[in-house]
């Protein structure tokens, strides 16, 4: 269909049309264009010939910088253990382990980066910490605490919060409005008696909408309507409303812009340095390496390596995640000194 679009672009250039085509899709504007004009927040940050550019030239004008600078870590310290797993294990259906006797610790104010491909265990792992697998096995303790609760609504109580990887049908209500979305999982906090506090829940929403820079006309609209770029700041607007003390979030980046991806990874560096300790699950290693004050790997539902920030490697990466079997290598202990 996008070649059959593009053919009867060239048609119509062929003959005199002068086209004005919209999209985010950089390799295309890069394809089919002459010139090119790019609007950030509603302003033209860049005009030229498209001979004269390429992706990165693009990129800078949409976010003001290198897509590989945007979150480059700013040099503040993670306080004290905030959260810890212990032998986290789930079995498969049909034999064996999805997770193999996982343990990780996070502190306060961290990001700790997990690396690994598809099947990895990651998105497995993380459900496994939210209660949502009631026969998975092993121990979770967020401040020293263990947790005993095992449903997620429990967990979310304690100070745990996800933002999961298919965000339409797991982060969203799609015909609910953005307002709505965002208060969802946090009404008790507006709950007075038998009734909701609207003027608190309206405050509370305009300063996410406000903080996440979520770009919408009004918050009683649809949440469908919105781009995939403010629909994942909806999902990570309605977990921060939570007060969460650890925040997971399983590919955050996954099906948005260069510009919103932008935005989310400022976001997650500013969370951080107010202390909230951060499990980010993906398999892009250049997001890892930029994001992660550490970074572990899993490969085959196992733990096969931890590397500390400044001697992550992407060859050290690769290798450890097409492990999975056998004893995992010796890295990084994943015990704090």
């Amino acid at each position: 269909e996008v070649e059959i679009l593009f053919k009867v672009i060239a048609d119509l250039k062929a003959r005199g049309v002068a086209i004005v085509y919209i999209s985010h899709r950089l390799e295309e504007l890069i394809r089919i264009g002459d010139y090119i004009t790019v609007l950030r927040d509603g302003r033209i940050t860049g005009q030229e010939e498209m001979k004269n550019v390429d992706t990165q030239w693009i990129v800078r004008q949409m976010i003001g910088s290198d897509a590989k600078d945007f979150a480059k870590a700013d040099g503040h310290l993670p306080g004290e253990e905030i959260f810890r797993a212990e032998e986290i294990c789930l079995p498969r259906a049909t034999g064996g382990l999805a997770v193999d006797h996982v343990s990780l610790s996070l502190r306060a104010g961290e990001i700790l980066g997990i690396y690994g491909l598809m099947g990895a265990g990651r998105s497995e792992l993380f459900d496994c910490i939210m209660g949502r697998h009631g026969h998975s096995t092993g121990d979770i303790f967020i401040g020293g605490r263990k947790v005993k609760e095992r449903d997620t609504t429990q967990r979310i109580r304690r100070g745990l919060a996800l933002i999961p990887e298919d965000r339409q049908r797991e982060g969203l209500v799609s015909i609910l409005s953005v307002a709505s979305n965002l208060t969802l999982a946090s009404l008790s906090r507006f709950a007075r008696l038998f009734h909701i506090r609207g003027a608190d829940e309206r405050q509370a929403v305009t300063q996410v909408v406000r903080e996440l820079a979520i770009r919408v006309a009004d918050p009683a609209q649809e949440v469908s309507s919105l781009s995939g770029g403010n629909q994942q700041k909806v999902v990570i607007g309605k977990a921060l409303l939570t007060g969460p003390k650890v925040l997971l979030m399983d590919e955050p980046s996954r099906g948005i812009d260069v510009g919103a991806k932008a935005d989310v990874f400022r976001t997650m560096r500013k969370l951080s340095r107010d202390g909230l300790g951060i499990l980010f699950a993906t398999s892009d290693l250049d997001e890892v390496m930029a994001l992660s004050d550490r970074i572990a790997v899993m490969s085959n539902g196992k733990l096969t390596g931890m590397f500390d920030r400044t001697e992550a490697t992407e060859a050290a990466l690769v290798a450890a995640s097409a492990l999975g079997h056998g004893p995992a290598p010796h890295t990084e202990s994943t015990a704090h000194d």
